[in-house]
């Protein structure tokens, strides 16, 4: 997965391969190539001035940088996986250049769930509320209404409320090791209330491992422990254990679990676990994870015998999520279908339609604000129902479009413009920086230009004569000047044998010569160019790849400057 280090609102960290110009995927091979010829624009040592040699000093350890994490194969995977980020974990100086880079990231996925443990003792209090609602009169509880009489029949399509739960956690931190948990949670179902109260505490036995134990009092008592160890760099182990008991105690319950996990590599993870209860079981569970794609395969055998599969898509836009769920075996089949939107930075909705044989027809919505969930799971029928899946998937699509197009989007366009102004007031100190280290860059690049439009000329070759990278144009077509900047020379400085290839990158703004003029404005890149002693125009996306020069730029009449994008 290539390194996200986005800030949507603002500037974003340097991409190390925007920064060399070299693909994703390229090999040791490109990658010297590119450090050689970035090399030759800024290295110290081919500038003479001292105000220029200390900027070139600046720019060729950030390229030198970016080299050698990318040239050093677990460098590089940790980067791909979790950007600078994964590179500055604490951490991180345990790990030799002897592992493997599925050493590396096992490694790092427990040093990451460290950190979220530490991160946790520090959160807010996390709830959940839950009201189940049973709506199967509406969607055809009763096949025949004849059968009751006309009186009856308006009290048949009421929503019926059957349960509503409210739980609530703090977790205390007593010392860096200990941590004490309060709990509790109160339900009605039917008319009937129950409810309990949890304690628990929590023991980082070493850096490997931690203990917890969980009580319970109310509607009976339980008593649960769990313990985690991390076994070897890519395995770690869990075990917990359970006892509880009726409000009579006269019923006792209990179970014993244990689950060892393993990271084959970057992408595949696999799962054992053992159940030992009333329902014994074994479950096996392999799951993929490229970034955007995310599958999960189960089987189980025991008690109860199962396969099931889980897909989900991750996408760019307001759809975050799409999910498909699918599980058969001898509790019945089962199959599900849902997507998941991400409303604010900590604000996420999901919507998903269950269809199964012995349950009918049931729609989970719900939305998570940071560590407070909300879930409402709607029975819609009973049975198998065509009506029920088709308004189960229709209504909650035509509700969402419509609250998305009324409320949401003016409310988040507004919030954007609010916290981008305070953004860009926040960052001026930072955004001027940028400005200097970008003209100083341009500076280096004076005598390479020189160059290179000098072999460009004799060869009749490519010649930028104007290159412009921002928000160039308004909804009236008009030019933004004051969001631009002039990118003419860091563009012909990438020239070579008459070509300019940039490739796709999440933005320009990391290029040598480049900064962003508009932080969280879109950006388009404008160039107008000779080749072969012909006019050419062309104007990319800010994510597009650049290739020059190609037939389709050419200007029919050279006073039709175009800002539009081809």
């Amino acid at each position: 997965m290539a390194a996200s280090m986005d800030d949507d609102d603002g500037f974003q960290a340097d991409d190390l391969y925007v920064l060399l110009n070299v693909d994703k995927k390229a090999t040791n091979q490109e990658i010297s190539k590119a450090y050689r010829r970035m090399s030759k624009i800024f290295h110290p040592d081919r500038h003479h001035d001292p105000v220029k040699k200390k900027q070139a000093d600046v720019f060729f350890n950030k390229i030198k940088n970016a080299y050698e994490i990318l040239s050093d194969p677990n460098k590089r995977e940790i980067y791909n996986r979790y950007g600078m980020e994964g590179l500055n974990v604490q951490g991180l100086e345990i790990i030799t250049r002897t592992k493997s880079p599925a050493e590396i990231i096992a490694e790092l996925d427990r040093l990451k769930y460290e950190e979220e443990q530490r991160r946790l003792q520090r959160t807010s209090p996390a709830g959940e509320i839950e009201v189940r609602i049973n709506a199967t009169n509406v969607f055809g509880g009763y096949a025949d209404y004849e059968e009751y009489d006309s009186e009856y029949q308006d009290d048949l399509n009421y929503v019926e409320i059957t349960e509503i739960r409210f739980s609530q956690s703090v977790e205390y931190p007593l010392t860096a090791k200990d941590t004490t948990i309060i709990g509790g949670t109160v339900s009605s179902k039917n008319g009937i209330g129950s409810g309990n109260f949890l304690v628990g505490y929590r023991r980082q036995t070493s850096d490997k491992g931690w203990l917890q134990g969980n009580m319970g009092f109310g509607s009976g008592m339980t008593f649960a422990l769990q313990g985690y160890r991390q076994l070897t760099k890519r395995c770690y182990g869990k075990c917990s254990t359970f006892f509880g008991t009726d409000e009579t105690m006269r019923r006792q319950t209990m179970g014993l679990s244990f689950l060892i996990s393993n990271q084959f590599d970057s992408h595949f993870r696999g799962e054992m676990a053992l159940i030992v209860a009333a329902k014994p079981s074994l479950r096996t569970t392999i799951h993929y994870d490229n970034g955007k794609n995310r599958a999960t395969f189960t089987v189980q055998v025991g008690k109860s015998n199962y396969a099931k599969a889980v897909y989900s898509r991750s996408f760019e836009t307001h759809i975050s999520n799409m999910d498909f769920e699918v599980i058969g075996g001898s509790i019945g089949w089962f199959f599900a279908y849902g997507v998941r939107m991400k409303i604010s930075e900590f604000s996420t909705i999901h919507a998903k339609l269950k269809i199964t044989n012995n349950g009918g027809v049931s729609l989970d919505i719900g939305a998570r604000r940071g560590r407070q969930s909300y879930f409402f799971p709607i029975l819609l029928s009973e049975q198998v129902l065509p009506s029920s899946i088709f308004y189960g998937t229709f209504l909650p699509t035509v509700a969402y479009l419509a609250v998305k197009k009324l409320i949401v989007d003016p409310y988040v366009k507004r919030k954007e413009s609010e916290d981008l102004k305070k953004k860009q007031e926040r960052d001026s100190d930072e955004l001027h920086q940028k400005k200097k280290d970008a003209e100083a860059a341009v500076e280096l690049m004076q005598r390479t230009v020189e160059k290179s439009l000098e072999q460009e000329t004799n060869r009749n070759g490519l010649i930028i004569l104007k290159a412009l990278y921002g928000r160039l144009v308004t909804q009236d077509g008009e030019l933004v000047e004051s969001e631009c900047i002039d990118v003419k020379v860091p563009l012909q400085a990438q020239v070579t044998d008459s070509q300019l290839i940039i490739l796709e990158s999440n933005t320009k703004s990391d290029l040598p010569g480049f900064y962003d003029p508009c932080p969280g404005q879109e950006k388009s890149l404008y160039i107008r160019y000779n080749f072969r002693n012909r006019p050419h125009q062309v104007t990319y996306e800010d994510k597009d790849p650049i290739r020059l020069p190609l037939q389709r730029h050419v200007m029919q009449d050279e006073k039709d400057e175009s800002f539009a994008h081809q």
